[in-house]
């Protein structure tokens, strides 16, 4: 995964290593720009969707919705419409009770399965996101 060697350790959003190839996993922390998740995220997420036709996806958040720019969210929709029935299991991993209810309500309107883990739960979400993409 030469992506993840350029990333730098000050990014607010990382890959995350330990995951099968078909996994888009990433963290994010702080303040998250447009730049970060364009480079980082999108060019991840069309790497597996050009490469598999389907896709699982874990992001572990330490930050809140509210530290994405405007344009970063705005990059988040847009490549959730580009694949919209690529999308199999979405793990969501925050402490943000708020944001799991979010998740959960939008779960019966996307293609695939959105399961929401608080942090102390990931290596269950990871257990659960590493398995084979159902193709539904």
């Amino acid at each position: 995964m030469e992506l993840l060697q350029t990333v730098k350790k000050n990014k607010m959003v990382k890959l995350m290593d330990g995951f099968p190839d078909h996994v888009v996993a990433y963290r994010a922390q702080g303040k998250i720009n447009h730049a970060e998740y364009e480079q980082i995220i999108v060019s991840r997420i069309n790497e597996v969707a050009d490469r598999y036709g389907i896709l699982n996806f874990i992001v572990l958040l330490e930050t809140g919705m509210e530290d994405y720019s405007l344009h970063a969210f705005m990059d988040y929709l847009k490549i959730s419409f580009k694949h919209f029935k690529k999308w199999s299991r979405m793990a969501i991993v925050s402490d943000q009770r708020w944001l799991r209810i979010a998740y959960r309500v939008l779960s019966p309107l996307v293609h695939g399965e959105i399961r929401c883990y608080v942090l102390a739960d990931f290596e269950q979400a990871k257990a659960w996101v590493s398995g084979p993409p159902d193709r539904t």
